[in-house]
């Protein structure tokens, strides 16, 4: 279910520092590491943890480099391992404290060392109190001997019932785990007992054991009751070393580690406060065609009820979180071409809790991109919690970049839902998951069940009359589609070219499948095609979103897409494409894209032609007076028109705004010298070489107005 918290619970927020480079702790020895924690830290990773940490979980801990991430990384080790998250105790690290407790109050009396280092406090910690526990000593027979008896937990791979034998070798020293291979019943009785070597030995040893007791004579054999050794042969059953491995391994199992993997790498895109709070999610990314050839991208995120917490009132009548939403896309040349944050409130009755809190919450958006081939990530971070997760792929669409007369499918996206709408604003109008009059609720992470409908939306762009897409499920041969088509669907390309099948997976057999959807003209030729792998599930169904949040962008708002365009344009360097977006959403005249105005106005100052970039920003001198890019842009026409104390006034109020680069300081410090404000002047010039040293000409300036003895003429 969802998990909901009060509005007074007070979230734990570290000021935490680091570094966007690969940490110096990784370039140390294991070793080298762990000598230069803190004391308390490497007391907690040698002790206290050592049986219960997962290497992952290890190698990122003594990677971090500030005691702060050390005691986050902590904290949340043991929330992942918290059983019932709702309470206030942590049941597991509890039980654990009190398992080490005992073992060194108790299990290392015969030694010198900890209770923790032996045998017995090993398995202790791991284990926990027997339920059983049988001690034989001062026996004739036997040597000093313990059997433990467990009911084991079989979700952690451990058998129904086994045994645990610990003894002390010919009476000496510390108790030690017994096993049933290497040391042989033979070891657990005392000399007289003892045959000689070899498995009649063995049956002598195993007998004398019997008349002691029987389930220690099983034990000698075998610890899996179920699998007993050959007592007949004096053979101890091989299952043994997988009963101890198991064991082992036991606290490990269910262990997600991709928390602390996540908070390694995107620690430069997560604030300290969301720290190792990574959740995981599943999502699916589809494409189609939108306005002046741009590709949208469509993704939805699902992230299951038990990792999606909302916050509550007093009463629990409200039930709400603000979402923050980072989506960023990198091209091959390492530029970041779309970097979107957007918040995001949600807020729920109870009864809409009580419907769906045991379903996975979805959200669904999308973005347009200019054709490339891009890394894509969405980072969604949740208030309520300092929880956050991520989506990530790759995506082509240079084929976008033919032109619009290139017949072409955009993608083949699986969706367990797909609607024909009666009423469309337009054919071929682009919303999430949607285009014209068909609408999908995509399958994340394409996986349906057994006698489920795959409904898969296939885009169609540039095909007329006559084309048709022919959608197939194959078989999944090596990795790769092959096969006879195992279902097949064929459809006619409607007006606005989203086409909409509905397959039955009737397959007799759940695997890994491909969805293909294949362009044909009239001559059934195959112009373009599309694979998505799918998962059908042997299961009675599987988990879909109980409630969603769609948002979208609305090509049909004037001049959104072309400022958006001029904005991937210009991180690309292809200005004159920028400029000319620009311009495109300055002519759509939407009072609502401010920024398109001053953006435009910057790209005719970096052009020369003050005349229109003045044209633009004179207008918005008061309304957006405390915008940096508008008092900046009338600093710079100003200066380039004369008028230089305007434009030192100008110039000192952005920066009051916002830190300034280069550009500005330059400007600002050649106004200043021009109006014999020459100390302003040095000092303004100054602070643009600390920021880039490399300026031959800010140097040349500022060592005409200080001299060959000032700082600047070094």
């Amino acid at each position: 279910m969802i998990r909901a918290r009060r509005t007074t619970v007070v979230a734990l927020a570290a000021a935490i520092a680091w570094t966007s480079g690969a940490s110096a702790q990784e370039e140390l020895g294991r070793g080298e590491r762990i000598e230069r924690l803190r004391e308390d830290h490497r007391a907690w990773l040698e002790r206290d943890v050592t049986y219960i940490i997962t290497d992952r979980e290890e190698d990122v801990f003594l990677s971090l480099d500030t005691l702060e991430e050390r005691d986050r990384f902590i904290e949340v080790f043991w929330e992942k391992r918290d059983p019932y998250p709702a309470t206030p105790e942590n049941e597991f690290r509890d039980e654990h404290y009190r398992r080490l407790d005992y073992a060194n109050q108790y299990l290392g009396r015969e030694t010198f060392r900890d209770g923790w280092r032996t045998d017995r406090g090993r398995y202790y910690i791991l284990l926990g109190e027997p339920r059983e526990r049988h001690s034989f000593d001062g026996y004739n027979e036997v040597v000093a001997t313990e059997l433990w008896f467990y009911q084991g937990d079989v979700q952690k791979g451990l058998p129904s019932f086994f045994y645990l034998v610990f003894f002390k070798r010919h009476d000496i020293g510390e108790y030690r785990l017994y096993h049933p291979v290497v040391d042989g019943p033979q070891s657990l009785v005392r000399g007289q007992y003892q045959q000689g070597p070899g498995p009649e030995g063995n049956v002598t040893a195993y007998q004398t054991l019997q008349r002691v007791d029987a389930e220690l004579a099983n034990a000698s054999l075998s610890f899996d009751p179920s699998e007993p050794g050959d007592w007949t042969a004096g053979r101890a059953a091989l299952g043994s070393d997988l009963v101890i491995a198991r064991i082992e391994d036991s606290p490990r199992r269910a262990i997600r580690t991709d928390y602390a993997d996540a908070w390694l790498r995107y620690r430069d895109r997560v604030s300290a406060d969301y720290s190792f709070n990574f959740v995981p999610s599943r999502g699916v990314f589809g494409i189609t065609g939108g306005p002046l050839g741009t590709p949208f991208i469509h993704y939805s995120v699902e992230i299951d009820p038990q990792n999606f917490t909302l916050e509550t009132d007093e009463d629990q009548t409200r039930f709400y979180t603000t979402l923050d939403i980072s989506v960023e896309a990198v091209d091959e040349n390492d530029v970041t071409v779309l970097a979107v944050d957007r918040p995001a409130f949600l807020e729920l009755t109870r009864s809409q809790v009580q419907e769906v809190q045991s379903s996975p919450f979805s959200y669904q958006d999308s973005v347009p991109l200019l054709p490339g081939r891009y890394d894509l990530s969405v980072i969604i971070r949740n208030r309520a919690a300092q929880q956050f997760t991520v989506l990530e792929t790759t995506v082509d669409t240079t084929a976008f970049a033919s032109g619009p007369d290139a017949p072409r499918l955009a993608d083949v996206i699986p969706a367990y839902e797909g609607t024909d709408l009666a009423q469309a604003e337009s054919p071929d109008a682009i919303r999430t998951f949607q285009v014209g009059g068909v609408r999908i609720q995509p399958a994340a992470d394409g996986l349906f069940a057994l006698g489920n409908t795959l409904h898969a939306m296939a885009h169609a762009i540039g095909a007329g009359d006559g084309h048709r897409v022919r959608f197939h499920i194959l078989a999944d041969e090596f990795g790769e589609p092959g096969g006879e088509a195992l279902a097949e669907e064929i459809l006619p390309v409607p007006e606005g070219g989203a086409v909409l099948a509905r397959i039955p997976l009737d397959l007799g057999v759940g695997g890994t499948y491909w969805l293909r959807a294949g362009l044909e003209d009239e001559a059934g030729t195959v112009l373009d095609r599309r694979d998505r792998r799918v998962s059908v599930s042997p299961r009675a169904g599987v988990p879909r979103a109980g409630f969603m949040l769609r948002r979208g962008f609305n090509a049909a708002t004037p001049g959104l897409l072309p400022l958006i365009r001029g904005d991937q344009f210009l991180a690309l360097g292809r200005y004159d494409e920028a400029l000319a977006e620009y311009e495109a959403a300055v002519r759509a005249g939407n009072p609502q894209l401010p920024n398109a105005r001053w953006k435009l106005a910057h790209g005719y100052l970096n052009t020369g032609r003050i005349p229109q970039a003045a044209a633009l920003l004179d207008p918005m001198a008061e309304e957006f007076r405390d915008t940096y890019e508008v008092a900046s842009g009338l600093g710079f026409v100003r200066f380039f028109e004369g008028r230089l104390d305007e434009s030192i006034t100008h110039l000192e109020h952005a920066l009051t705004l916002r830190p300034a680069g280069p550009p500005l300081l330059n400007v600002l410090g050649d106004a200043y010298a021009r109006t014999g404000r020459v100390e302003e002047a040095r000092s303004t010039l100054e602070r643009s070489l600390e920021l880039e040293p490399e300026q031959p000409p800010v140097r040349a300036r500022l060592a005409e107005l200080t001299g060959s003895s000032g700082p600047g003429a070094r």
